[in-house]
């Protein structure tokens, strides 16, 4: 199976036959046979022919448009796997204890994973200050379960969040200076990594809710407001240490990104990756997204994984039961 990214300006994607063609003044750039394609996502310039819009909707391939610096754009998606009984019951769940029990599942699944990528870390580093920030996490989570209402909860984990990350700069190599998140637009290398990853990921998340029949926009953790995918950004909190995080070190302590592979934007004040950049970091990604999930039960790759979280948290959403949903954790 086959999940591209099409990066080059100026392109166009058309089908032939049972074929997408991607080409530039009738040059064919790339084949990709419609029985293995899983999805796709473009980058900025790149254009679609009706013919292949139409066809991507009938094989229910989702297609998500983002900017060069990661800017989600939008989405091409069927409506083939709507289930309006889940949906009614997200929205009529909105607020309720169950859905406060399954935010703290979470949100401690989150910090588990955020503590396993520092210890593995700090290994080989052995800097007394992260073992004295992961004593101060650890203090910090059993606030988690006491929390009386979300708003507390999630107060709790931005506080988890700071120091994490803190910890986590110092375990960056020289030459990437990175001590907190910066977001829009990100201030440094790690940061403007870190939320590509992120952006990269959300929509991950977001096609395996939709393929579940579920409404990406209704969550239970994070306050919904209009433009924000709330419950699959609620899914993808478990997912941020174990793929993102953990490929961005890697890719750093590896040498496989380097400074030269980013750019400052005089307009926005933001450092982006270049497009050398984009290829190597969406390289990784996919990569790690393949790589076998050994954290859960079966033999799945990340991606794979994702789908069975979603239909995961339908069923135990439809029973009320938060303990029937078992986020990942990392060991």
């Amino acid at each position: 199976m086959s999940f591209a990214y099409i990066t080059e300006e100026g392109v166009y994607v058309r089908k032939r036959g049972e074929r997408f063609r991607v080409e530039r003044n009738q040059e064919v750039i790339l084949e990709i046979p419609g029985n293995v394609l899983e999805g796709l996502v473009l980058i900025d310039g790149v254009q679609v022919s009706s013919q292949a819009m139409v066809e991507f909707l009938r094989l229910g391939v989702p297609v998500t448009w983002i900017s060069q610096r990661g800017k989600f754009f939008g989405r091409l998606e069927s409506t083939q796997h709507v289930n309006v009984d889940r949906q009614a019951r997200q929205i009529a769940l909105q607020g309720s204890v169950f859905f406060l029990k399954l935010s703290k599942r979470v949100i401690r699944a989150k910090v588990h994973n955020q503590l396993t990528l520092l210890r593995r870390y700090n290994r080989r580093a052995q800097l007394p200050e992260i073992e004295g920030v992961i004593r101060k996490i650890l203090a910090m989570r059993e606030n988690i379960l006491r929390a009386e209402n979300t708003a507390r909860l999630m107060g709790y984990e931005g506080i988890i969040a700071r120091m994490y990350f803190e910890a986590l700069g110092k375990l960056v190599p020289e030459g990437f200076p990175f001590s907190r998140r910066s977001r829009q637009p990100p201030l440094d290398e790690v940061n403007s990594m870190l939320s590509f990853g992120y952006t990269l990921l959300l929509y991950e998340v977001y096609t395996a809710l939709v393929v579940r029949g579920l409404h990406p926009y209704f969550g239970f953790l994070h306050v919904l407001r209009n433009h924000h995918p709330a419950l699959a950004s609620d899914l993808l909190e478990e997912w941020r240490a174990a793929v993102v995080d953990s490929m961005v070190l890697s890719l750093l302590h590896h040498h496989e990104i380097l400074p030269e592979h980013f750019e400052r934007d005089s307009k926005e004040k933001g450092i982006y990756l270049t497009r050398e950049g984009r290829h190597i970091f969406l390289a990784a990604y996919e990569k790690k997204l393949r790589t076998v999930n050994h954290y859960m039960s079966g033999e799945f790759s990340y991606r794979q994984s994702l789908p069975h979280q979603a239909e995961s948290f339908a069923q135990a959403m439809m029973a009320e039961r938060e303990e029937g949903y078992e986020p990942l954790l990392l060991r």
